[in-house]
């Protein structure tokens, strides 16, 4: 396919190319990026209808996100889709050999002026949620109450998520290998988590943790592979086949129903409890920053979703004389 084409195809022919490129791009290294990038795109290349791709189509179809009510963060992660499809086009008019001298400067001058489109500003507020103890207590009890292998599984995944944060790919991602015990007799472990980017990272794991997680290991065995299995009906588990990302989404709802929490709960929730506990117990933000594997501490501090009454209690410990105000009369 010309790369003159595809700044004007319409999304039925575009699609294809654009799902084939981001299977291509090494740079993509998330499977979670890649389906959000291409519904992103989906979306924009039925707005655009065969238009031709330009920074001023782009400008506008943000616009009409606005006025379509989108939160901002929503428009920015369709934006950073568009810069990623802008650049990738220009990356293939330097592989199309029919493409002429003229032809492929324009094709690379147009889609540099897309990616060059900033972020839009504003912010809806926080989303996500603080989960209470009471809550991740329900939760595991719901699963120590299941007595069959499922159960210890998905107690010792709530109970890594509960103590660590890890993202849902993360704990999808975890093998054996990545398991390394440091003191048996304290019960203490690390994990080694591959995050966003194929950052690695060290997460030690402890108390309550552990021993969940030890005793899902002794039901799982010691055949290589990812840490937690898919399982069977009968109770059969399958030592090769880990759990996808959409496995992980599914359980904790039917945990969540079966521990009777009405409120909407994800895996992510749990990340932002990490970082407001943390920061409750005196631990500072580039600790925290470093423990959940985020890029920037500012990225962190968007994280916090303790309640009202954590920053009330701040807000007391500061102490202002006071001396009155009120006029005296001679």
């Amino acid at each position: 396919m010309p790369t003159t084409e595809l700044v004007i195809l319409p999304s039925d022919s575009l699609l294809p190319a654009i799902e084939r490129e981001l299977n291509r791009d090494p740079r993509l290294k998330s499977d979670n990026t890649k389906r959000g990038y291409k519904h992103d795109l989906r979306q924009f290349e039925q707005w655009r209808a065969g238009r031709p791709l330009s920074k001023m189509l782009v400008q506008e179809y943000a616009a009409w996100l606005q006025h379509q009510n989108r939160a901002p963060s929503g428009i920015n992660r369709a934006l950073a889709a568009i810069r990623w499809w802008a650049r990738r086009v220009a990356d293939l008019a330097f592989e199309d050999a029919g493409l002429g001298r003229g032809q492929r400067e324009e094709v690379v001058t147009q889609a540099a002026r897309v990616a060059s489109i900033p972020d839009v500003k504003g912010n809806r507020g926080q989303t996500g949620r603080h989960v209470q103890y009471g809550e991740i207590d329900a939760l595991l009890r719901a699963c120590s109450n299941d007595q069959t292998p499922a159960g210890v599984r998905d107690g010792a995944i709530i109970a890594l998520a509960a103590a660590a944060g890890l993202r849902r790919a993360e704990i999808a991602g975890l093998t054996l290998a990545d398991f390394e015990v440091t003191d048996r007799a304290a019960g203490e472990a690390v994990v080694m988590v591959r995050g966003k980017g194929d950052k690695a990272r060290t997460v030690d794991v402890c108390n309550g943790a552990y021993a969940s997680l030890a005793d899902w290991l002794a039901v799982r065995g010691d055949e290589p592979g990812p840490i937690f299995c898919a399982i069977r009906r009968g109770g059969h588990i399958q030592s090769g086949a880990g759990l996808t990302t959409e496995a992980l989404a599914q359980m904790l709802t039917k945990r969540c129903k079966q521990a009777k929490i009405a409120k909407r709960t994800t895996w992510h929730d749990f990340r932002r409890t990490v970082a407001g506990d943390l920061l409750d117990n005196g631990a500072d933000v580039v600790t925290v920053q470093k423990i959940l594997g985020h890029a920037s501490p500012v990225t962190t501090s968007r994280y916090d979703r303790r309640p009202d009454e954590t920053r009330r209690r701040a807000m007391r410990g500061r102490h202002v004389p006071y001396y009155g105000g009120r006029l005296t009369e001679d």
